[in-house]
């Protein structure tokens, strides 16, 4: 599906992460996060919806396309394009990654996908976000991979070169006066940087970055056009911070079925032409029918 702005307002996206369905029948936490999503986009309008990681735990052996299922079912209800990528809990079990991204044909609205790119099972693609007919703004996403190779020295993956490789080949103008975003899961060490320069929400535990830096931030940086960056994994965190001019964000946990202390929610960003501006939205203020 074609993502349009519409009569020249802000492009707005909500992003959800780490939602961990659990295994099918759903507890009642998988079943609270359901309810909770389905009050948000009731009462919430979104040019598009982006999930990035941890849509399940995979572990947990039942077939997930019927957990999935449920969620896309849901996601079904609404005429609002959806892009996923995945994280390091999707696919600890037995699925693998293009297992669940056949899962996605469920979805009757997804974002079109541009210049994919798929190497040891992860996904990069872009996302082409038009004013009429004119390109306006790009969002960039990355699947960031599991746990590393090597585990006696990095706990979780890093971007691949190749990846990084394939957004700097992308044809697309290199200029700084474009709106561009990405997303992946788990968050490059610059953000280790980005805590100390907090400029809204919270961190409360250690920033879980790859231990090797495959550079991914330093090749935004030369292309200049991406001006923020969008991640998961880290349940007690939701800041956003500025670190070398891009800002560094992290979504808002999403589930119930998951450990965490912040208030359940998503993250709504709004590109402009000239800015990106983005809040917390939390499912305590969209409705106290799905409350504890």
């Amino acid at each position: 599906m074609k993502l349009q702005i519409h009569d020249h307002h802000p492009f707005k996206i909500c992003q959800l992460t780490d939602i961990h369905l659990g295994d099918y029948p759903f507890n009642d936490a998988d079943l609270k996060t359901l309810a909770s999503l389905k009050v948000l986009f009731d009462t919430h309008s979104f040019d598009l919806i982006m999930i990035t990681g941890d849509l399940l735990w995979g572990l947990q052996s039942s077939d997930p396309a019927k957990r999935l299922g449920k969620l896309y079912d849901l996601l079904n209800q609404y005429p609002t394009p959806v892009a996923i990528t995945y994280g390091n809990h999707d696919t600890e079990g037995i699925f693998s990654r293009t297992d669940l991204r056949e899962i996605e044909s469920h979805l009757i609205h997804p974002a079109d996908k541009h210049h994919s790119m798929i190497i040891d099972d992860r996904e990069s693609y872009a996302l082409e976000i038009y004013d009429d007919q004119q390109l306006a703004h790009i969002a960039y996403v990355w699947d960031s991979g599991a746990y590393s190779h090597w585990q006696k020295t990095d706990q979780y993956a890093a971007v691949e070169p190749e990846q990084i490789d394939w957004f700097l080949k992308l044809p697309y103008a290199r200029t700084s006066k474009k709106m561009d975003l990405g997303f992946f899961h788990i968050p490059f060490p610059e953000y280790q940087s980005a805590a100390n320069q907090i400029i809204d929400g919270f961190n409360h535990e250690k920033v879980c970055s790859p231990t090797t830096n495959s550079g991914l931030f330093y090749a935004l940086l030369r292309q200049k056009n991406v001006k923020a960056t969008f991640v998961g994994h880290d349940h007690d965190n939701n800041f956003t911070s500025s670190f070398r001019g891009i800002q560094l964000n992290y979504g808002n946990v999403t589930g119930y079925n998951c450990y965490g202390e912040l208030t359940r929610g998503v993250r709504e960003i709004d590109v402009s032409k000239d800015a990106i501006k983005t809040r917390i939205i939390l499912f305590s203020e969209t409705s106290d029918n799905c409350s504890d």
